[in-house]
């Protein structure tokens, strides 16, 4: 037993010290804090031990800044973002009646409320429970919302539906003691995507579909994880049948739960363990927890560009159908639009065939539209003021809580970049090439700022004797192939000259690109101090 890297039997008997994290693990199961939930909603905020307040995270349910206030924020699950209609509707009537009439799409798919007291939440678990909706797992050391294409089982161009996979992976997963208790939060995807949407090289284990002399099957990554110390995930070399995804991921999970590290907490993430062990290590201890050799495979074929939600309307897989993307900035609903959302799915989707999708670009899709709704539909929509047809701007921007409401945020992000996003389109509506542009609060990195084309990570700057909100960019992320995190840039950006700073980047972009490249190569291929001294330019 090494110094960093107990036995998981040995931490359960005690037999090394242990971090606070831990020692509340040891002390209750975190699953089993759903008692005290429903009791400190008789007793009143004022009474929940802090212990609790840790093990409430199994729930979904953290305590809103100031931790003091009395109020908490609240995740649900939504395996792949797969939602019914009444299942949009209730989550959007949660949001009206105790979270301020507003939610948030999450980038892994899910719904997420503020402003909710502790006196609250046992109707909101039995408003979710009724339409067949937990939020166990949510958070905390357990696995959180499995993710997914979000158009899997509609998509024409798909490698393999993954649907059934996704479920059993999610169900396996879900209120299992015997994962309950994680080194820390483990992440899970599940897709059978052409283009690997769900992004896999940035989930703790994660299950994509691949094609092996025309059998469609699925292959595997694992170690991947961003928040300040990123690491990409690296490939398994298996092709696994979809009735082995199961056995493989149970045993991909066991090893992170018996082997991860948890004497530091700062390590305790599975990146850790895979990047310290390596691929060989990592296929031969998989290999020894399962009862079948899967199959040998490493010819991996990976796209170019993983980076979308599918935004748009596009027909199905399923004749006469259609997908409409729904766009939100940042994520953000109000007004009831998600209720609005979930009736519009009822009304026009086909009969008893009403969905809606959520995305990890924190947009929604109503998909199995027929063909002959489609103009109604879009009528409805644009009465509404729900964007479909989305300008690039608007497609790739991702934010996360920010100072709002999170406790760790140093910037505002959320409703900065609702306002951005105007800005761009007014200011900037000459750029038409794709562009993302992620904003993450603070180092952790809940708005994937890494993995963006522009990428701002939240800081603060004197101006005039005043702090005000800044962010340090950076540029030339992506995933897929030629896969890389993105570089510093600048630091301290103005927050609100942020929007002047980007035009003024992708003028600098589109004056130099050649051969039609995209902006990530456009960053590989010239020096950033060379972008640097361009920004320097004062503008004509």
């Amino acid at each position: 037993m090494s110094e960093i890297h107990p036995n998981y039997e040995a931490v359960k008997k005690g037999l090394i010290p242990l971090t606070p994290q831990e020692t509340i693990k040891q002390e209750k199961d975190g699953l089993d804090v759903v008692h005290d939930i429903y009791r400190y909603a008789k007793t009143g905020f004022a009474s929940i031990v802090e212990s609790d307040f840790e093990r409430m995270k199994w729930f979904g349910v953290y305590r809103q800044k100031p931790k003091d206030s009395g109020f908490f924020m609240m995740r649900t699950k939504v395996p792949g973002g797969q939602l019914s209609a009444k299942q949009a509707i209730v989550l959007s009537q949660i949001a009206d009646r105790f979270a301020h009439g507003f939610s948030d799409i999450t980038t892994r798919q899910t719904i997420q409320f503020h402003w909710l007291r502790i006196e609250d939440i046992p109707e909101i678990f039995a408003m979710l429970e009724e339409v067949g909706m937990t939020t166990s797992g949510a958070c905390g050391d357990d696995t959180r919302n499995v993710v997914s294409c979000p158009v899997a089982g509609i998509d024409p161009a798909e490698i393999i539906d993954s649907r059934a996979q996704l479920h059993e992976v999610s169900a396996k997963m879900t209120n299992n003691r015997a994962f309950s208790n994680l080194p820390r939060k483990y992440k899970i995807s599940v897709s059978g995507c052409c283009i690997h949407c769900a992004q896999p090289d940035i989930n703790c284990c994660s299950i994509f579909g691949v094609r092996r002399n025309g059998e469609a099957g699925y292959g595997i990554m694992v170690g991947g994880g961003l928040s300040a110390a990123p690491h990409l995930a690296q490939r398994l070399p298996f092709f696994l049948k979809p009735e082995q995804v199961w056995p493989v991921v149970e045993a991909v999970s066991k090893i992170f739960r018996d082997e991860g590290y948890r004497l530091k907490r700062n390590r305790a993430r599975f990146k850790f363990l895979v990047a310290d062990w390596g691929v060989e290590k990592m296929t031969t201890e998989v290999e020894t927890r399962l009862d079948f050799k899967p199959e040998r495979f490493s010819d991996f074929e990976i796209a170019k560009d993983q980076e979308t939600d599918h935004l748009g309307i596009h027909a199905q897989k399923q004749s006469g159908l259609f997908w409409v993307g729904v766009n939100f900035p940042g994520g953000r609903i109000r007004e009831s639009k998600l209720e609005v959302v979930g009736q519009l799915a009822q009304k026009f989707c086909a009969p008893g065939q009403d969905a809606v999708r959520l995305t990890n670009k924190q947009n929604l899709l109503i998909i199995n539209v027929p063909e002959a709704n489609l103009p109604a539909l879009k009528a409805e929509l644009d009465a509404h003021g729900l964007v479909y047809e989305s300008s690039n701007f608007r497609k790739g921007c991702v934010a996360c809580t920010g100072t709002e409401f999170c406790n760790l945020a140093v910037a505002e992000t959320k409703n900065r970049m609702v306002a951005l996003v105007d800005q761009l389109e007014a200011q900037s509506g000459w750029y038409q090439d794709k562009i993302r542009i992620h904003f993450s609060g603070c180092p952790s990195s809940c708005g994937q700022h890494q993995i963006a084309d522009i990428g701002f990570r939240g800081a603060r700057t004197k101006i005039s004797g005043e702090m005000v909100d800044a962010y340090d960019c950076f540029i030339g992320g992506r995933l897929g192939a030629n896969r890389r995190f993105n570089e510093l840039l600048k630091g301290k950006i103005i927050a609100k000259d942020v929007h002047l700073f980007i035009d003024k980047l992708l003028r600098i972009f589109q004056g130099k690109k050649v051969n039609g490249e995209t902006f990530a190569e456009f960053c590989d291929r010239v020096p950033k101090a060379e972008i640097l001294a361009a920004l320097e330019v004062p503008a004509a």
